[in-house]
């Protein structure tokens, strides 16, 4: 029987592990007064929080005062054994994925509603696309982040999605066809669509791990279209695969 863990009040650990867990669900940088309406408090309780925080390089100001999360928490998340051993298996099969298909691909997990690219191999085609390594994208808007929710319980994904800001802004019927979307890469188990947020680009990915192995992860292609040549997802969708399968096979993930 699991020993019941004792409760010691630290009030100023929770207040910033509130702010952090704010603005990790938040696909946008959001101001004190945003920050204080989320997490119901006034603006003066988190206010020297804020500033400790950036001080410390854990989050980062914009010019119109809003917050987000540096990539602090991502250094941090890195040095630990599991994410260290998923890039260091992960990358000899990005490799092999980018050389079979000559396109770039990367390795991306879950935090929060977005996504972090952990690992890239970038294609050796002299116009090619680069992700920003460590770059965090909303989950909800990318074929990895869909990818991702896709293979988490219903129940699981359903409540991640109830807490997240940006998935409660949506309409309602905006909310049900991403619901349906999801559900349908679920039946799939492949994720591909033009690219949301660059025109001309195809993303395809396929997801590693999921909820009974605690690796929240998925590979993808991105891919660039021309009017001269039209690229399918759906090329990619076997080299995506055999790459998947060679990573569940190196981390001994069912």
């Amino acid at each position: 029987m699991n020993k019941k863990i004792p409760c010691y009040p630290v009030p100023a650990l929770d207040k910033g592990l509130d702010i952090l867990e704010a603005l990790s669900a938040s696909s946008e940088p959001l101001t004190l007064s945003a920050l204080a309406q989320f997490l119901k408090r006034k603006n003066n309780e988190i206010f020297r929080m804020l500033n400790l925080l950036e001080r410390r390089r854990y989050v980062l100001r914009d010019e119109a005062g809003g917050y987000r999360l540096s990539l602090r928490m991502y250094q941090l998340a890195n040095a630990q054994p599991s994410l260290a051993r998923l890039i260091e298996v992960a990358m000899p099969a990005l490799r092999e994925l980018s050389r079979t298909t000559g396109e770039s691909c990367h390795l991306s997990v879950l935090e929060g509603l977005e996504i972090v690219i952990l690992a890239r191999v970038e294609s050796s085609n002299r116009v090619r696309l680069v992700v920003e390594l460590g770059g965090r994208f909303s989950a909800l808007t990318t074929v990895s982040g869909r990818m991702i929710l896709s293979n988490k319980e219903p129940g699981v994904r359903q409540e991640l999605l109830d807490s997240a800001p940006e998935f409660q802004r949506l309409k309602p019927k905006d909310r049900r066809a991403l619901m349906e979307r999801i559900e349908l890469i679920a039946r799939d188990g492949f994720s591909a669509a033009k690219d949301e947020t660059v025109s001309g680009v195809v993303d395809a990915a396929v997801a590693i791990g999921g909820s009974s192995s605690g690796i929240d992860a998925a590979i993808a292609i991105a891919a660039l279209t021309t009017e001269s040549r039209r690229r399918d997802p759906q090329e990619f969708r076997h080299p995506l695969e055999e790459c998947a399968k060679t990573l569940r096979d190196r981390l001994g993930i069912p």
